[in-house]
């Protein structure tokens, strides 16, 4: 759900989970999260008081303890409650869009669709409020104390004041200047506040990851903190100083390259002499102590921002349980696994229905015996033709989602093909257009001025394809017509943004990536299981089907991922990625499907016989079968 839209009414499985499991977890979050940003503040805060510690001897052991608590409470409040709140409240509100990944063809028609959402507006504004505040609070930590008057943008005093030494008289009446350090780092924050906005929109790093794994079960907050740290200490660490480091470096690149070239000659093109900006502009913009403390401050900043990250990926992911909410819990189950609208609860009910398919025998049978619902008991998404069985509504939402991804694999090599051909046809026709108007041109210039061109540019240019084909012709990096190097300039600054990338629209085809591998492996334990534990027999009925639909979707992908649907600018390309970084995606269900085939095989192989299968797919099982041998 985007921020510009009406947001809409939540399905009674997110009011169900909302008003149980995601209450706990909401408060288990900020809990932790709590924690682990004190921790990162207590942790600095002791640093700086190490490489400080000839400021403190003097100062009493209780005095210092005080200051050391009073400094760690104060910069927690700033950090946590003005700086981190409102990521999290962005982070709740794109919390439907973290699990399905719209990717349109091109990075182009991405930018053009986020041009019109508020998310694109308010994401670099929250994050660059939230960096000025984690800067400020870590430069207050590595200040004088509480006690003295100071500021971040404007300092009284006089010590710290910039001043050329020729100028010492013409700076006397400019008290109070701006303090050249404070305002650099206020410009470093900000800016590091909007890039790493338009990097989190850009490369949707809100998307959450759904480890299918055994459920986690909520802990103490000390020990929730222990297994976060033990899990992803790692990641947290690297990730943090490798973004701080990289930012870093290009912010000092390109300021001491671009400012320190022009800040001899800007200043006399503007009226500010004998004014505190033009000593300020004159200035020399780097300093080995200032560049170490804009470093550390964007390392203490992106750890925050990390740490939220990390801590909502391990909460909101984990699965959910929904059974003591209500009298009816598989229609509460059915509901969300219907919830297309809502991405983020359908992902749950799957996660929900693959643990109950997995661990939980009870509602394994209380599943395959709800079959004989009365009228006023029947599932209110009547989606298919039995809504009076649990079985028939749960089987058919994984088969849909499962037959779903081998249409969309189907209608992406289809549309690409007509694609393919249309263009064709347009380039032959444009060819001919362009000879015939430049055979008219040339009677026309010999002298038959009587005679009218039919074709000029401007009604040729008017298709977008057009151009399309032109720079096609022009800069393919094997066939173009221009120099190497030009269309190696080219294939570097332009392709990526023009270019209908294979990558993208494979990630637009597996957009419910997660949704259907626990899709594919609920159905095949609810149905594997139901040998021993369906006593009813309500889901032998569906066997073939379940059978089908996976061999339907393994040929679908596996024909994708043998031939796929390239791109005009992915052929012959020399510069893309190998078939096996780009095509990963239909790899990983593949083997998802081929193990949930060798599993059910394995489960009824001495029933096959009653199955009444195709001879397409008898062929491929026993293709598969031979494979695995």
């Amino acid at each position: 759900m985007s921020t510009n839209e009406t947001p809409m009414q939540v399905s009674t499985y997110g009011l169900a989970c909302g008003s149980t499991e995601l209450g706990k977890t909401r408060n288990k979050f900020l809990g932790v999260s709590a924690g682990c940003v004190y921790a990162i503040i207590a942790f600095f805060r002791f640093i700086i008081y190490l490489f400080q510690g000839g400021e403190n001897n003097c100062m009493e052991y209780s005095e210092f303890y005080v200051n050391f608590f009073l400094d760690t409470i104060i910069a927690f409040l700033k950090v946590y409650i003005i700086g981190l709140l409102p990521i999290m409240a962005l982070r709740k509100v794109l919390i439907q869009e973290s699990v399905r990944r719209n990717t349109p063809a091109c990075f182009l028609d991405e930018l053009h669709t986020l041009m019109y959402k508020k998310r694109t507006y308010i994401t670099p504004l929250i994050y660059t409020i939230s960096s000025i505040i984690i800067g400020w609070t870590y430069f207050d930590l590595i200040g004088t104390s509480y006690r003295r008057t100071k500021t971040m943008f404007l300092y009284p005093g006089t010590e710290d004041f910039w001043c050329p030494s020729h100028r010492k008289d013409n700076c006397k009446g400019l008290l109070p200047m701006i303090n050249e350090h404070y305002l650099i780092a206020l410009v470093y924050t900000t800016v590091l506040g909007i890039w790493y906005g338009c990097d989190f929109l850009l490369h949707k790093r809100y998307m959450l990851t759904f480890n299918v794994a055994e459920p986690r079960y909520p802990f103490s907050l000390p020990k929730e903190i222990l297994i976060v740290w033990n899990c992803k200490y790692d990641i947290f660490v690297w990730s943090s100083l490798t973004t701080a480091l990289y930012f870093s470096i290009i912010f000092w690149f390109i300021k001491l390259l671009i400012w320190n070239t022009i800040y001899e000659w800007l200043p006399n093109l503007i009226f500010l002499h004998n004014t505190s900006i033009y000593y300020w502009m004159r200035a020399s913009w780097f300093d080995v102590q200032l560049f170490n403390r804009t470093v550390l401050s964007a390392i203490f900043t992106v750890m925050c921002w990390s740490v939220i990250d990390i801590l909502i990926e391990h909460f909101f992911t984990r699965i959910h349980f929904t059974i003591g909410v209500y009298m009816d819990p598989h229609a509460i189950l059915v509901n969300g696994l219907h919830s297309y609208q809502q991405p983020y609860y359908q992902q749950l009910a799957f996660l929900e229905l693959w643990h109950i398919a997995k661990f939980d025998q009870y509602r394994r049978s209380a599943i395959y015996a709800d079959f004989n619902r009365k009228r006023e008991r029947a599932f209110s998404c009547v989606k298919h033709n039995n809504p009076n069985s649990a079985w028939t509504e749960i089987s058919r939402s994984c088969m849909d989602l499962i037959l779903g991804l081998a249409n969309s694999a189907q209608i992406e090599i289809k549309k690409q093909h007509t694609r393919k051909l249309l263009l064709r046809k347009k380039y032959e026709k444009f060819r001919n257009m362009e000879k015939n108007a430049l055979k008219e041109k040339e009677r026309k210039i010999v002298g038959q001025k009587d005679l009218e061109v039919k074709m000029t540019a401007e009604t040729m240019t008017k298709d977008r394809d057009y151009w399309g084909m032109k720079l096609l012709e022009w800069f393919h990096p094997v066939t173009g017509n221009y120099p190497y190097f030009m269309r190696k300039v080219y294939s570097f600054f332009a392709v990526p943004l023009l270019k209908r990338s294979i990558e993208r629209r494979t990630k637009d085809v597996f957009k419910d990536l997660y949704i259907t591998i626990c899709a594919i492996q609920a159905l095949t334990a609810l149905t594997v299981k139901s040998l021993n534990e369906d006593k009813h027999g309500v889901v032998q009925n569906d066997i073939a089907n379940v059978f089908e639909s996976m061999l339907d979707c393994l040929m679908s992908l596996e024909q994708y991922s043998n031939k796929p649907p390239l791109d005009e600018w992915d052929i012959g390309d020399p510069f893309a990625f190998t078939y096996s970084s780009v095509l990963s995606d239909p790899l990983i269900v593949i083997n998802v499907l081929k193990d949930a085939l060798f599993d059910l095989r394995k489960a009824f192989y001495p029933h096959m016989d009653y199955f009444k299968l195709s001879s397409v797919h008898y062929d491929r099982l026993n293709k598969l079968l031979s494979e695995g041998l």
